[in-house]
């Protein structure tokens, strides 16, 4: 929270809490596109939750009966369950847990935080992917949820079961909501951008390829010419021409005539 008075300017940390719920800007989620194009929030602040879970409407048998009983019931009977744990019982056992209980690592925690995110980052590397699996963002949000865990049970230090607990959350989310379908791989810039890497890294070739034929051919680069040089270094058709139509909304060409392009 900034802070602007009697000639004092300051920044003081605040930390607090947020669960949010949006719906997709099309009414359901396809799995083909990032989740940061499909909520109407800025990427930057999809990109600060720890955790992003899509509620997915897919026909499921058992599910859909328990759901199905569960509103039925409601209608049928109006006493509700008294549920195992009051609202207000809860609630004092948070406050209390937040109070009282500052969880520090164990090394055995960090050992295994540490574990998890380096097998990401290394495998994303060696399987020469130029895609982000996991960033120093997620690192910070698995400490986050280590800690909760620890505080849940009253527990001033955070074990290894609890980093684990955190370590299995998070990669559940990542592979709802990260996972790229092209490459088998996680990608975090489906969360963090508009963009997957995958993508990024088929519009800097692009780019590429038009400075070159820039070179050779001048200013106005024939559309047939840089077709056929993005086939020869194995892009497909429809992806050129997919990557042109981005570019050109962009700003970044322009087609001066027709069949030809420009850069701006």
């Amino acid at each position: 929270v900034s802070i602007s008075k009697a000639n004092i300017q300051a920044t003081l940390r605040c930390e607090t809490t947020i669960i949010a719920a949006a719906n997709p800007k099309f009414g359901r989620f396809d799995p083909y596109e990032t989740v940061a194009s499909q909520i109407n929030l800025p990427s930057t602040l999809i990109n600060r939750f720890d955790l992003i879970f899509p509620i997915k409407d897919l026909p499921d048998e058992k599910k859909d009966e328990k759901l199905a009983s569960f509103i039925l019931d409601l209608h049928k009977d109006d006493t509700t369950n008294d549920a195992e744990i009051s609202t207000e019982l809860l609630r004092k056992y948070i406050a209390y847990a937040k109070q009282n209980f500052f969880p520090k690592l164990t090394q055995a925690a960090i050992d295994e935080i540490k574990n998890y995110f380096l097998k990401l980052r290394i495998g994303a590397a060696k399987s020469g992917n130029k895609s982000i699996p996991i960033s120093a963002r997620q690192l910070e949000g698995l400490v986050r949820l280590s800690e909760a865990g620890a505080k849940l049970r009253l527990s001033d230090k955070v074990m290894k079961r609890d980093a684990k607990r955190a370590v299995e959350l998070l990669d559940y989310c990542l592979r709802q909501v990260a996972f790229d379908e092209e490459t088998g791989t996680i990608d975090i810039d489906r969360i963090a951008t508009e963009m997957p890497a995958t993508q990024r890294n088929k519009l800097m070739k692009i780019k590429e390829l038009i400075i070159e034929l820039e070179k050779q051919v001048g200013k106005l680069i024939p559309l047939e010419d840089l077709l056929k040089s993005a086939v020869e270094h194995g892009l497909e058709e429809h992806e050129v021409e997919e990557v042109i139509q981005k570019l050109k909304r962009a700003g970044d060409v322009y087609e001066p005539k027709h069949g030809f392009l420009s850069r701006i």
